[in-house]
């Protein structure tokens, strides 16, 4: 049975199905792609293809990864246009300074394994129809923010939007992602600021090096009983 709050991401088509039993027309869950173009602060971004959910979370965590919004803005203005297919966000400065307490992010082995099971028990989408990737904001107590999309920016960039939308500080979380880091992928993580990443296999060189320059713990291969830390080791203890 298909769980309610995705209706609006999957479509249900027709297929023909090869197996060692033979061949059969079967039902098959499809994951919903759309085009987007997007306009932050009067710049225009270009088109995005996405899950057509949280695009508010996208347009500001976008703008946050292009530092087109600083992390004390506020929302003024977003539009959907749906007809034409269009995304604009407008911020203004914040009144005041947010103050921010700084919380070292340390994590046991068993934070890591733990949340990260908790992080693959919420892949509805991908589990579903295998073509979501995944990403979360976590702290020691559990998961915070979860988001699917069928681009692995975009889910990135929608969690660091709802941390903005939400005033979440990034001291104490860290990441959890469903695939592979790369350096454009860590480039997007240092406009958050949350210094733990996690992630199911190995990071691109590119990627590490990256990670070492900004004093970033990555860990790639986290899987049962097994963690290989890449960068920063000292935050998991």
């Amino acid at each position: 049975m298909q769980n309610k709050k995705y209706e609006n991401s999957i479509k249900m088509r027709q297929i023909t199905r090869i197996t060692p039993q033979g061949r059969f027309c079967a039902e098959d869950c499809i994951l919903l792609e759309e085009r987007y173009t997007m306009e932050i602060n009067g710049v225009n971004c270009g088109e995005f293809f996405c899950l057509p959910d949280n695009l508010l979370q996208l347009a500001c965590g976008h703008g946050l990864a292009k530092g087109l919004i600083g992390m004390q803005d506020e929302v003024a203005e977003f539009m959907v246009d749906e007809d034409a297919r269009g995304l604009c966000l407008r911020t203004s400065p914040a009144a005041e300074e947010k103050s921010r307490k700084e919380i070292n992010a340390v994590f046991s082995p068993d934070d890591v394994h733990r949340l990260n099971q908790a992080f693959n028990r919420k892949c509805y989408l991908f589990h579903k129809t295998g073509a979501a990737h995944s990403v979360a904001l976590a702290d020691r107590d559990g998961i915070l923010i979860f988001m699917e999309d069928v681009a692995r920016h975009n889910a990135l960039d929608k969690v660091i939007g709802e941390m903005f939308l939400q005033g979440l500080t990034p001291e104490g979380k860290m990441l959890i992602f469903s695939g592979r880091l790369a350096q454009d992928m860590i480039g997007k993580i240092l406009s958050c600021g949350v210094k733990v990443l996690v992630a199911p296999g190995a990071p691109t060189l590119a990627a590490v090096h990256l990670a070492e320059m900004n004093k970033i713990t990555m860990m790639g291969f986290v899987r049962k009983d097994h963690i290989n830390i890449y960068t920063s080791p000292e935050r998991i203890l």
